[in-house]
């Protein structure tokens, strides 16, 4: 298959997934229009944006994993990939720990910016993990490879802080 055809396929993979979730918020609409007047139209508007996106982000893995099964045989975009995964799960730890760590609110934009990147890795783990997964799957190189499961490590030792946050009431993290 040609590169253009390639690109061309993933892309129409993404407008099937923009169409997926136009449809899918026409859908939520009309199912919300019938039922009796409220006044929280912010919340309806809520629903029909998570709705939509939910709906075009199950429809884009398709030409997601598609783009990335077809970039496979690039060697130095997989090695840039797995040191970009590698620096994300190494600041991912590093914010985790000082969100942790932290007691009352920060005063800082940075800090307040590094704790909120904190807490997504924290929510974030499962998803980080898999797509850590995936790209140690498919990736072409050993090298690669072994970059993504130190990067793998870095996000389990995310999860089990956040498990020893979240589940021990006694901890002091």
């Amino acid at each position: 298959m040609s590169r253009g055809a390639k690109a061309g396929l993933v892309f129409g993979g993404y407008v099937l997934a923009l169409v997926a979730g136009g449809v899918a918020s026409y859908l939520y609409d009309l199912r919300m229009s019938a039922m009796p007047y409220d006044t929280s139209g912010g919340m309806y508007a809520a629903g029909e944006f998570m709705t939509g996106f939910g709906a075009f982000l199950l429809v884009a893995l398709v030409p997601t994993l598609l783009g990335l099964w077809f970039v496979r045989g690039n060697r130095k975009l997989w090695l840039a990939v797995s040191f970009a995964s590698l620096a994300f799960a190494i600041a991912g730890l590093l914010a985790v720990l000082v969100t942790v760590a932290m007691r009352g609110t920060p005063t800082n934009v940075a800090l307040v910016l590094f704790t909120l990147f904190g807490l997504a890795q924290l929510l974030g783990v499962p998803l980080w993990t898999a797509a850590f997964v995936l790209f140690a799957l498919l990736a072409p190189t050993r090298l690669a490879r072994r970059v993504l499961a130190v990067a793998i490590g870095l996000e389990l030792v995310i999860g089990v802080v956040a498990v020893i946050h979240w589940l021990v009431p006694s901890s002091r993290l």
